[in-house]
């Protein structure tokens, strides 16, 4: 069958940033690429620069990491990482300075004996459900950091993702690849698509160079110069659901040295968005989320300055260093076309609610290298496997983002008003949130093996809104005693946890030393 079939030799990248050397890293410490001797190269343009703006990961990128060969400490050093333990959302439900919670990336103590949910429903206290069945709270308000001095390179005692600046780890990620893992970096701005009489991509080319390849992944970004200019595939636009399509971003200095470097990324609402703030070591990184369709560029300008002036960590900043974001929230159906794969922004971009950008680079790149096709005769059946299962990822994403939404009782402008709004959610959301009305969410309601974002999740944001089933059952009370060791954790990881400033400074130390 098919013995006569071209075998895939090449991969060939266009586009660097973190989604281009990210995917190069994976695709390249695989052990199927590396078996089979699969060539891996980078092209560059020395004209574009990268977005920079996504600073946040999940925890995924720690065994992400490891399997690409970065040890840790060269990760915070290089990058000005810090570390990450959740979000901590503000002011979504209502407007107030009482309303805050957490989503964590701890699962709730318990939570596969018992019903955390069902329980706090039931019981519920001056003490929010991330509180009682979590140390995240408690590791949060204190700023301490999610492991130990002596804990092993990317173990953790509290889970925990990065906070990373995007641009320093673009480029520790390029020297990476082309010191240690084989890839070949080519610096060129492609100006034109050559295709076979198949419909493949056959090479990339300018007036000087012409680079070919069995394989292609566009890494282009916004622009999606392959999957989107050349292959005409559009992106799915889910403004109407998602309306946000524009963001102000801003990097302040901390006032002082010593200022506590905040565990989570501070999610806010405003009238017209929302805030994202995001602490690294030296510096955060600030910026205000807005739909045009509701707010004008000088409101939004407005609304991250007075954020920032009533912000006493840090320094005043400059206006002039605010960079103005525009993207359309959307993906495409069929990111994998012909010999072609989109990964990154080419592929599709929501919004950075829950910094879901770098976890899809990570899933596809990762998808991508365990299922590498051998032969041509493979792009067909892979690329239909692939789009099938990429699009039920960002449909998911979709309602979870979606979810935060509508359940906010926020009705204080045109934009909270639309975006609340059950109408514009999908079947899917309608259907749960209709379900969970009388009942909490269980496992039997998520069909796929590796949801995008686990029960958990939804447990966080549902009870962190405050919303409540009518009947959520008989609790089991064990889950009293899940609170009761929970409380005992926490006092213990409070107690024996160094602050966050305080591990990254001793890591950095230790690495300048060795």
């Amino acid at each position: 069958m098919h013995e006569n079939s071209p075998a895939i030799q090449s991969v060939v990248i266009m586009g660097g940033g973190a989604a281009g050397w990210l995917t190069a890293a994976i695709l390249a410490s695989s052990a199927a690429v590396k078996a089979r001797n699969v060539k891996i190269t980078l092209i560059e343009s020395p004209d574009v620069g990268i977005l920079g703006v996504g600073e946040g990961t999940w925890p995924t990128m720690r065994d992400t990491l490891r399997k690409i060969g970065l040890d840790e400490a060269t990760v915070i050093r290089q990058c000005d990482a810090s570390f990450k333990q959740g979000t901590c959302f503000n002011q979504w439900h209502h407007t107030g300075t009482d309303d805050t919670y957490y989503h964590p990336f701890e699962l709730p103590a318990g939570m596969f004996d018992t019903d955390p949910m069902a329980w706090w429903a039931a019981h519920r206290s001056n003490s929010s459900f991330a509180e009682l069945f979590t140390a995240h709270p408690q590791l949060s308000q204190a700023a301490k950091a999610p492991k130990q001095p002596q804990t092993p390179d990317y173990a953790a005692v509290a889970n925990y993702g990065y906070h990373l600046d995007a641009h320093k780890f673009a480029n520790l990620l390029k020297q990476h690849c082309q010191q240690y893992l084989g890839v070949q970096l080519i610096s060129m701005h492609v100006t034109d698509i050559i295709s076979n009489e198949s419909g493949d991509i056959h090479s990339l080319a300018n007036e000087a160079q012409t680079v070919p390849g069995d394989l292609f992944v566009d890494c282009s970004g916004f622009s999606a110069q392959l999957i989107g200019q050349h292959y005409q595939i559009s992106l799915q636009d889910q403004a109407s659901v998602l309306p946000n399509d524009s963001a102000l971003a801003i990097q302040a200095r901390y006032v002082s040295n010593e200022t506590p470097i905040a565990s989570n990324t501070h999610s806010t609402a405003h009238a017209n968005g929302w805030l994202w703030d995001i602490a690294l070591p030296h510096r955060k990184g600030v910026g205000c989320v807005y739909s045009s369709q509701y707010c004008d560029e000088a409101t939004a300008r407005a609304t991250l300055l007075d954020y920032l002036e009533r912000d006493t960590t840090t320094a005043p900043v400059d206006e002039a260093d605010i960079r103005k974001l525009s993207f359309t929230p959307g993906y495409r159906k069929t990111p994998w076309v012909k010999n072609c794969i989109a990964i990154g922004g080419s592929a599709g971009f929501l919004e950075p609610l829950e910094a879901s950008a770098l976890v899809m680079i990570e899933l596809a790149a990762s998808k991508l290298a365990a299922q590498l096709p051998a032969c041509r005769n493979n792009l067909a059946p892979l690329a239909r496997q692939y789009n099938q299962s990429m699009v039920a990822k960002w449909q998911r994403i979709v309602d979870f983002l979606k979810l935060h939404y509508v359940l906010s009782d926020r009705r204080d402008s045109a934009y909270w008003r639309a975006v609340s709004n059950t109408s514009s959610a999908s079947e899917q959301l309608n259907d749960w949130l209709c379900l969970w009305q009388h009942r909490t969410p269980n496992l039997h309601d998520f069909c796929y093996q590796d949801e995008i974002f686990p029960l958990a999740s939804y447990w966080f944001i549902l009870c962190g809104m405050n919303f409540v089933p009518q009947s959520p059952g008989n609790p089991d009370e064990q889950a009293q005693t899940w609170v009761q060791k929970n409380r005992q954790r926490s006092r213990q990881l409070l107690a024996g946890l160094p602050g966050n400033r305080q591990l990254i400074e001793h890591i950095i130390k230790q690495n300048n030393q060795g």
